[in-house]
């Protein structure tokens, strides 16, 4: 699986799966949600949230991408940044796992995230990146064979070639090689959203994966008292 990250706009992204930072209630957010919602088309993405109503944070929901240039939008809740004590870690971690196992179980080979939680959720940027890639780095799949961080603006680009990655920037002057990915067989892209639907309502998947949030937000977590603390809480929340 490559891991690569890209400085471009999200929304123009060409992906079999793009990921949308959510909130619980699945309705449309500010900056990237926007963006998404709108390159989407507002009213039928608004209609698909709103039939599946909510999903709880650390959890993702998956629905068409509709005008994207991508087979599936996932939606992925991510927790707002309390004080690192109310199990923010882990349930990030679980938002990226899950992400991924939902873009796996409906067969697509790349997908494309925001640096979830790093905006308007209040994560630390550093913090938040090395969630991403530790979650990211963990999963193992049988079809995805590409994850690509797609970042926004100059100042997150100097960030993530500090941590040692290259940063591929899209030039927005030259036109975009469209996959077509929406015209594409849409019967099968409905029985993979069932079978997506069908994976979520077994609730030990999703306890699997916020119990690997956890293990995650141990290596991410510094060591000492703190990061015991906080893993305990996140341990009995979850029980």
């Amino acid at each position: 699986m490559n891991f690569t990250v890209v400085r471009a706009n999200i929304a123009d992204f060409a992906a079999d799966a793009i990921v949308l930072p959510a909130n619980e209630y699945l309705k449309e957010g500010s900056g990237t949600s926007t963006a998404i919602f709108s390159a989407a088309g507002r009213s039928e993405l608004t209609k698909a949230c709103a039939e599946i109503g909510h999903c709880d944070t650390g959890s993702a929901v998956p629905t068409p991408a509709f005008d994207l240039d991508a087979k599936y939008i996932i939606h992925a809740v991510v927790p707002k940044w309390i004080d690192g004590e109310h199990n923010e870690y882990g349930a990030l971690s679980s938002a990226y796992l899950t992400a991924l196992n939902l873009a796996d179980i409906m067969s697509c080979r790349s997908i494309a995230f925001p640096l979830l939680a790093s905006g308007n959720n209040g994560f630390d940027r550093a913090l938040a990146f090395k969630i991403a890639e530790r979650s990211i780095n963990n999963f193992e799949g049988k079809n995805i064979k590409d994850v690509i961080l797609v970042i926004y603006d100059e100042n997150a680009e100097c960030f993530v070639r500090s941590q040692g990655y290259d940063v591929t920037v899209k030039d927005e002057t030259k036109p975009e090689n469209r996959s077509g990915h929406k015209n594409k067989a849409p019967k099968i892209i409905m029985e993979n959203l069932k079978a997506a639907e069908k994976w979520l309502r077994d609730g030990k998947n999703i306890k699997k994966l916020i119990d690997i949030g956890l293990e995650i937000a141990l290596v991410v977590l510094p060591e000492g008292g703190k990061a015991a603390k906080v893993i305990d809480i996140a341990k009995k929340a979850n029980k």
